[in-house]
């Protein structure tokens, strides 16, 4: 069989355009590869940098929170401030408290109070998460700790450093006192609305009974006033205040300090009657 001129050429010129195809194949790989390269190199030194910037920031806030802390702690030391706080008028000892108020702060305010070390970072994370959608420093995921911390010392700002003073604070409460002094000190100290300051001048004031002989129904209904006590205050804002009373017997149910039954109790009472 005879190969014409023009087969050979059309032949050769296949092979010809599949070796030049596959030539800028390889080429036009090979640049993409390197582009990738490139821009993995690029990224990875962003991502170092920012978290540079980022841990930079982080030592700047801890620096200034650890120095506002050692000046407010050689001001007054804890001790002094503790001292301050039991020298007041009507200062109740725990033992002098009804359970169910203490199980009810407990639950609301920091369900974690008794296996923590004075920092939640379960709360800590959370709130972290809720602050960076945000954008803003909101409250909450504060422990008990922390807020007797913030009570003792420092105003009712967000503002981080703040909140990095409050913790190195706590950790010392921590580590001097026991949870129960911890609790006793925190009760005695928080402002519940309608000028009560302390356990048992709210107790007194709001329902006429010593903080030992609070109801359930009390007790919930004061656990939740501390959150906000200008907005709970029961002489103007008992509906209000009422629904945080759910949530803290709810609260009190979930984590199992009261039952289905005390809990429809509880509810079933009005507190103005």
């Amino acid at each position: 069989m005879q190969i014409d001129n023009n087969t050979v050429k059309a032949v050769f010129y296949f092979f010809e355009t599949n070796k030049i195809v596959r030539i800028a194949n390889s080429l036009f790989f090979s640049v993409i590869m390197n582009m990738v390269i490139i821009m993995l190199k690029f990224f990875r030194k962003l991502l170092l940098l920012i978290i540079s910037f980022v841990l930079l920031v982080v030592i700047g806030f801890c620096g200034v929170g650890y120095w506002n802390y050692k000046n407010c702690i050689e001001d007054i030391p804890i001790q002094e401030k503790v001292n301050q706080i039991q020298a007041v008028n009507h200062y109740t000892p725990l033992d002098k408290v009804s359970n169910y108020y203490k199980d009810a702060i407990v639950a609301i305010e920091d369900h974690r109070f008794y296996s923590h070390h004075g920092i939640d970072y379960v709360a800590l994370v959370r709130v972290t998460i809720a602050n960076i959608a945000a954008q803003e420093i909101l409250a909450g995921g504060s422990t008990i700790t922390q807020q007797l911390a913030k009570n003792m010392y420092f105003d009712q700002s967000h503002s981080m450093t703040r909140k990095i003073s409050e913790a190195f604070v706590a950790h010392e409460l921590e580590k001097h006192y026991d949870k129960n002094e911890i609790l006793e000190l925190y009760i005695n100290s928080i402002y519940y609305g309608d000028g009560y300051y302390g356990i048992y001048d709210a107790s007194m004031g709001y329902f006429g009974v010593d903080p030992l002989h609070l109801t359930l129904a009390q007790a919930s209904m004061l656990a939740g006033l501390p959150q906000a006590p200008s907005a709970y205050a029961l002489s103007t804002s008992y509906e209000v205040a009422a629904r945080r009373q759910v949530e803290v017997l709810n609260a009190m149910l979930e984590y199992g300090y009261i039952n289905k039954e005390q809990y429809m109790a509880a509810l079933a009472i009005d507190l103005r009657e």
